[in-house]
């Protein structure tokens, strides 16, 4: 059933009462929690949440408010988003909001403007992290990548990409193989697609020319009667082609990188907001490639009705679904050991929150998951 959005708080403070994952398994045996989690959290919500464990405590950063332009005063920069903010909590399910570990650089630097799905990745004993950012006032223009680096996961961190990006596009990510080779992942717009090159990460060199891994499903577009490609206005007004039907449920972009390896196999997570907000993933014996997306896909993720409409498809989503978007996850070793991926879900008042649940790795290269769980949920530590 679909709770009341009124109880919702309620049954997430319930949730919290039972025993953390720090508690010692002779005195609890499990671990309780309800999605959305929001104890702590920014009330106008936290986009693209990535959650990780350092130490005693559970991390977590993401997209943090404003999460759009429209939601900035264009004239007031005390309104713009501050930069990559860092939470951290004892059980998963109360947080605390520490600091801004990357703040907003000033007018002459890149990332100026609109942080976007920041995450930390422990890679040789040091903390990256990864943001994405605009500046159109000197023309990095739409979202360009770049990290910053420190000892400690709660900083003082050293922008690497102090003078200039990484690259063009967002949502960067790092993979590092077992011969301690870093890889960089990054969305670049449509006709790339998600892409990666190996990375130096002392000196924010990109070791191998940027190759493609997946592109968005099939689309057509729409034509002006002159032949040319139609044009419509993206998110951030910019024009973008006009689509006049899309055939998968990843064609209008995919975004929100996210690699693994399990069983010997790479995982190449991603999602895509066509018929509201979903996650699938792709699948590689090297990490160089080739790719392949997974015959399953979506295989998490919540269906927004009027997107579906919209786009030009037919709701197959669970009615009583609390959620209408689910997406751009990550994947950290949740309470039980098992690996969790963490993501933000909206439901009917609009507010991203955070969203966490276990994922099950099988040996045949498939992955599956129960959620988006909304109902209370309780499991195993044994």
């Amino acid at each position: 059933m679909k709770f009341p959005l009124h109880l919702i708080p309620l049954l997430a403070l319930l949730a919290a009462c039972t025993q953390s994952p720090d508690t010692d398994k002779s005195e609890a045996q499990t671990f309780t929690y309800q999605n959305p989690i929001r104890n702590g959290i920014d009330e106008n919500g936290l986009r693209d949440c990535q959650v990780l464990r350092d130490g005693d405590w559970w991390y977590m950063t993401g997209t943090s408010y404003p999460h759009w332009s429209r939601q900035e005063d264009e004239d007031d920069e005390s309104t713009f988003n501050k930069g990559v903010a860092l939470y951290r909590s004892k059980d998963l399910l109360n947080w605390e909001f520490r600091k801004y570990i990357v703040e907003r650089g000033s007018k002459d630097k890149w990332y100026y403007r609109r942080f976007w799905a920041p995450e930390i990745q422990k890679i040789g004993g040091k903390y990256y992290a990864l943001f994405n950012a605009r500046n159109d006032l000197i023309g990095a223009v739409g979202q360009n990548t770049g990290y910053a680096v420190a000892d400690h996961i709660e900083g003082p961190y050293t922008v690497v990409t102090e003078d200039k990006p990484l690259s063009n596009g967002n949502d960067l990510t790092f993979f590092e193989d077992d011969d301690g080779k870093v890889w960089a992942f990054w969305n670049r717009g449509k006709e790339f697609g998600i892409g990666f090159a190996q990375i130096d990460l002392a000196t924010a060199t990109l070791l191998t020319e940027p190759t493609s891994a997946i592109q968005p499903g099939k689309v057509d577009y729409a034509y002006n009667p002159d032949g040319s490609r139609a044009k419509t206005p993206g998110y951030d007004g910019r024009p973008i082609d006009k689509v006049a039907k899309y055939y998968a449920w990843d064609s209008i972009g995919i975004e929100g990188a996210y690699v693994v390896k399990r069983h010997g196999t790479y995982f190449l997570f991603y999602s895509s907001w066509t018929r509201g907000y979903e996650i699938g993933y792709a699948t590689a014996d090297k990490i160089t490639g080739p790719w392949t997306k997974h015959p399953s896909n979506p295989f998490y993720g919540a269906q927004n009705p009027k997107a579906v409409e919209k786009n030009g498809f037919e709701f197959t989503g669970d009615p009583d679904q609390y959620f209408n978007q689910v997406g751009h996850n990550e994947i950290f070793t949740g309470p039980d050991g098992r690996l969790w991926l963490s993501c933000h879900g909206i439901g009917e008042d609009g507010v991203p929150m955070l969203v966490i649940d276990p994922l099950d790795f099988h040996e045949d290269g498939t992955v599956t998951s129960k959620g988006p769980t909304y109902t209370p949920q309780t499991i195993s530590l044994k």
